[in-house]
């Protein structure tokens, strides 16, 4: 008999186990062109201006602290840092104060993301501190870093490997657990781990999936009935995918200030759309819309799974905090002073231009892959202008074009 990986434990590898996941490995490109595109990339400068002045916002709430920090959980390649840092220092004199409180810091589960975090910033790496830490397993030590703080996730809460869900024709629930094999050879968790590091072994091995009882994955059924109830109630529903992590993540995140606020952006929506939408919609793996399936190319796909933002929101009381707002991601610039208008598309045009050219130039720790991958122009192949793809980003983000992102803002205590 196969040995058997709960479906978690598998997509949790694919993306992070230090020998062959996508993540750890360092293998992920970041932007237009690479593997997948996130708005701090793709409305910079003018994401990382609205995230230094909601920061600059909270900071003043609690009483203007002498040290206060701004605090990125996996914060990619570093743009987003670089983008609030320089936001920061441009406001001279009339942000100065809050500039001497302020500190950066990076929470990270990945060395190879940290060394390209310190690459693309710099210089500014001096103003920035990293925490190698997965919240999900605890606090990180020295917390709480500060008396004050602003946490910041852009599309972190979609990196949780889901627990696949089933609903059986009785209406009994059960859970997806995967069978690896390499040729005839079952594989266990270190087994596949071996083959899927060695490039030779990883295209022969073959996945398969299979249904085991709740009980067979502990803690599963008690978060179903605390976040879940609806689940099983409704014969036929597609499967849903619980993100047990989010318990203990946003239990931990919690802890690492005395006073913080918490905000997280993301692919999701509340409840009624994960109990509705088809499964292709709520787990993507590879690029947006490719269709792929998880087992097509584990650790060299990303895979993304919609948040199911009422589980967030349960969750979150839970572990002491107060949601204050969820709602389209255009709440992140209101009260900003960030306008998002023609020309603050012509801003980022003009600043993702450059960093194209940079890389090409063989500058950046981008520049490996951009220099092979797509252009803007008017030559054959080419599908829009980049002042046309950057309007068409900002229109996503205001929400003049239909967009699944969300947002959700929580204070704590």
């Amino acid at each position: 008999m196969a040995a058997l990986l709960a479906f978690r434990d598998f997509v949790d590898d694919a993306l992070f186990h230090p020998r062959w996941g996508y993540y750890a490995t360092g293998a992920v490109r970041f932007g237009l062109g690479g593997h997948y595109d996130t708005y701090p990339l793709a409305l910079s400068p003018a994401f990382g201006e609205m995230v230094a002045a909601q920061a600059a916002r909270v900071w003043r709430s609690y009483g203007r602290p002498r040290r206060f920090e701004l605090c990125e959980i996996g914060a990619g390649n570093g743009q987003l840092a670089t983008d609030v840092l320089l936001a920061v220092a441009a406001r001279g004199v009339r942000w100065a104060a809050f500039a001497r409180a302020l500190r950066y810091r990076i929470v990270e589960r990945s060395p190879a993301l940290v060394a390209r975090q310190r690459a693309a910033l710099g210089p500014l790496a001096t103003r920035v501190v990293w925490t190698r830490a997965d919240l999900v397993r605890g606090v990180p030590r020295g917390a709480p870093f500060a008396g004050a703080g602003l946490v910041f996730g852009n599309e972190v809460l979609d990196c949780f490997a889901p627990d696949r869900v089933v609903t059986r024709p009785d209406g009994t629930l059960a859970t997806t657990f995967v069978a690896a094999r390499l040729g005839r050879r079952p594989l266990d968790r270190a087994g596949l781990a071996r083959a899927m590091a060695a490039p030779g072994a990883r295209r022969r091995v073959r996945f398969r999936e299979v249904e085991r009882p709740l009980a067979a994955v502990p803690g599963l059924a008690g978060f179903l009935r605390r976040h879940v109830p609806e689940l099983g109630r409704r014969r036929g529903a597609p499967p849903y995918f619980a993100c047990r992590q989010l318990e203990p993540f946003l239990a931990h995140v919690a802890r690492l200030y005395r006073r913080s606020e918490a905000i997280f952006v993301d692919y999701g929506d509340r409840r009624a759309y994960h109990l509705t939408a088809p499964e292709r919609r709520r787990l993507v793996a590879g690029p947006p819309r490719s269709g792929r399936s998880v087992y097509a190319d584990p650790g060299r796909d990303d895979v993304t799974v919609m948040v199911d933002f009422s589980a967030v929101e349960s969750a979150a009381r839970a572990a002491g905090w107060r949601v204050v707002a969820y709602g389209p991601q255009a709440l992140l610039a209101r009260g900003t002073g960030v306008r998002l208008d023609v020309r603050a598309a012509d801003r980022i045009a003009r600043a993702r231009a450059l960093g194209w050219l940079l890389g090409a130039l063989g500058v950046g720790p981008e520049h490996a892959w951009r220099a092979g991958a797509v252009t803007f122009g008017r030559g054959a192949g080419t599908r829009e202008s980049l002042l046309a793809a950057v309007r068409r980003d900002v229109d996503e983000f205001r929400g003049a074009r239909p967009t699944p992102f969300r947002l959700v803002r929580l204070r704590h205590p």
